[in-house]
């Protein structure tokens, strides 16, 4: 148990800085927020490259294998740069000046990041186990999710610490390396447990 929160946390707080680090600089030096997108809508790489540096950290963390590190890598960079480079070139919600706001893009966008974000969660859990994999993507998003439930019991408790700075800094803020070690302990922990039963079960037979 200890090495898989050890292993997940380490890789997501690791995924965190590293990603904050990237995408900070291509943000000073090259402008990445306009990378991939269209005339239309906002930008989206910054998100979509953050992400997937994170889910890898975390594979990395938890795992040797080639195939997990891709698709912690690839699964929220194309499940959002994908769509959002489509929909930024088709989509022309609110392009019109005169015209009413609109929320169809915050919910795109939105809708999306979920998706990929937690689909990759899902898959990465599934890949992990050998038997049930629907009960590895279950728990080890279960596990994801709590870790976000502890993280957001911490700014309760503490809402005046200094989680954020200034994010145009190359050292990622602490929220963002909180929410990187907790995410990545709590899928550790939702696979290690899924894993244990699995080998339990094993030995009894």
């Amino acid at each position: 148990m200890l090495a898989a929160l050890a292993g997940g946390g380490a890789g997501g707080l690791g995924g965190a800085a590293m990603a904050h680090f990237l995408v900070t600089l291509a943000n000073r030096f090259g402008g990445a927020q306009d990378w991939l997108r269209g005339p239309y809508g906002p930008p989206f790489f910054d998100i979509a490259f953050y992400t997937a540096v994170l889910c890898l950290g975390i594979a990395l963390g938890l795992s040797r294998r080639a195939n997990a590190w891709l698709l912690g890598f690839l699964g929220p960079f194309v499940g959002m740069a994908f769509p959002l480079a489509i929909l930024t070139r088709v989509a022309r919600w609110g392009a019109d000046p005169r015209s009413a706001p609109t929320y169809a893009w915050v919910y795109s966008v939105g809708g999306i990041y979920i998706a990929a974000t937690w689909g990759t969660l899902l898959a990465l859990g599934a890949a992990a186990v050998s038997r049930r994999k629907w009960l590895g993507a279950l728990c080890a998003a279960g596990g994801a999710f709590a870790g976000y439930l502890l993280e957001a019991g911490i700014w309760k408790l503490f809402p005046n610490a200094p989680f954020y700075w200034a994010p145009d800094r190359l050292v990622a803020p602490p929220v963002e390396l909180l929410d990187g070690l907790l995410t990545g302990a709590g899928l550790g922990l939702g696979i290690w447990f899924v894993a244990r039963r699995q080998n339990e079960k094993v030995s009894a037979s």
